[in-house]
């Protein structure tokens, strides 16, 4: 899957807003620029831990649900469920 225009554009918006560089945000993730560069041109779609997500988050001052709609539409594409997945805790 990769990132639709549309989803692009609302990131780089935000980035426009919060007048950053694609440095400032690299840095944040921290990724080098050039993969960020492939992100928002839609060459590569964005994979990124936990952590990075989270640092992604607050750079652009998104919460985790924020960030989830700007990479995935509303339209079934989203694969986070809102089923619950069950017990997923170790015994």
């Amino acid at each position: 899957m990769t990132m639709s225009k549309e989803r692009v554009e609302k990131v780089i918006e935000r980035i426009r807003e919060l007048d950053l560089t694609n440095k400032e945000v690299a840095d944040s993730v921290p990724i080098d620029e050039r993969s960020l560069y492939r992100w928002l041109s839609r060459q590569r779609e964005p994979k990124v831990t936990f952590l990075q997500a989270a640092n992604l988050c607050s750079k652009l001052n998104w919460t985790i649900q924020e960030l989830a709609d700007a990479f995935y539409s509303s339209e079934g594409e989203n694969p986070l469920s809102t089923e619950s997945p069950g017990n997923l805790a170790p015994n």
